[in-house]
């Protein structure tokens, strides 16, 4: 079985959990993670790379070179428009190879008597709040980060004020290709200044004065917003290449208010406070696409 993964660590997780969780649950197959969408991503696509592997998950190989040109060619021939029968026969053919549709991934879990082939390749996002939740105890010590990143993360400066408060909320400020890149600019949209002022005001009625520490992939732009407040921290880890540390960083924090982006939403996901409260967006796309991301028990704005 296939973990095709593509986007960034936030997708990269959601996209691994659905096949861990297919594994352990149903299967027992090889778990296979591909990595191919990383050395030919389309020109549209934000340039990511593969980062899973900051934490300590658990499969069993990568795709071999020759597995990565296959599944390259079948993640570009899977768009064409067909029947997904005569789809799946032409896929094995070509590429010995066959996609699980959303449809049949959600019939596996449900047992609903359908097989996964053990060539199965998963494309999808499964960007499934429910579905993460209900498997918490499986997934959350997979995405404890690596005994390396612990170090680098233990020796910043971000980590020691952290610790050493008991009233932190993050807050994730996700601009970057939102603003950048216009597929992803008309897709997602930036959060207004007003969802995080609503934010901040919500969780200091709730639990009086906190101080807020600052993430952001523009660190310029949330400085020039929050800096001169004294009850904000602005993190600025620019220099680290590895995106799991703000994250892991995020969910040290006793609260989180989130951005409309998987990345932050893992943040807040794997934050252990039982006591936790998580301000998440109400509206996660530019348009009025459906999401599944939503939390019961976080607040929306």
């Amino acid at each position: 079985m296939f973990s095709c993964l593509s986007g960034g660590l936030g997708n990269q997780m959601f996209q691994y959990s659905a096949a861990y969780i297919l594994k352990k649950n149903i299967c027992n197959a090889q778990l296979i993670i591909d990595d191919s969408y990383f050395y030919c991503q389309p020109q549209k696509d934000t340039p990511r790379n593969f980062e899973i592997n900051q934490f300590n998950i658990v499969f069993d190989r990568v795709t071999t070179d020759e597995e990565k040109r296959a599944i390259s060619k079948l993640r570009k021939f899977k768009k064409i428009p067909l029947p997904l029968f005569k789809s799946n026969v032409i896929t094995e053919f070509l590429f010995d190879k066959t996609l699980l549709t959303d449809e049949d991934f959600y019939n596996v879990l449900n047992k609903n008597k359908f097989k996964v082939k053990m060539n199965a390749c998963l494309f999808s996002f499964y960007q499934d709040s429910s579905l993460i939740n209900k498997y918490r105890n499986l997934i959350l010590p997979l995405f404890t980060i690596n005994d390396e990143l612990l170090q680098i993360c233990q020796q910043l400066d971000s980590y020691g004020f952290i610790c050493e408060h008991t009233n932190t909320t993050s807050l994730h400020i996700r601009r970057g290709d939102y603003v950048t890149n216009p597929h992803a600019a008309k897709f997602h949209g930036t959060l207004s200044m007003d969802y995080y002022s609503q934010a901040m005001s919500y969780i200091e009625h709730k639990l009086g004065k906190q101080l807020f520490v600052i993430f952001s992939d523009d660190v310029q732009w949330a400085t020039e917003k929050f800096g001169g407040r004294s009850d904000c921290y602005i993190v600025n880890n620019v220099n680290c290449q590895f995106s799991a540390v703000d994250m892991y960083l995020m969910s040290l924090c006793k609260n989180n208010i989130i951005a409309n982006s998987t990345y932050s939403w893992w943040g807040g996901w794997l934050n252990k406070s039982e006591e936790k409260l998580v301000i998440a967006p109400q509206k996660w796309f530019a348009e009025d696409k459906e999401s599944l991301l939503a939390v019961n028990d976080w607040i929306s704005i």
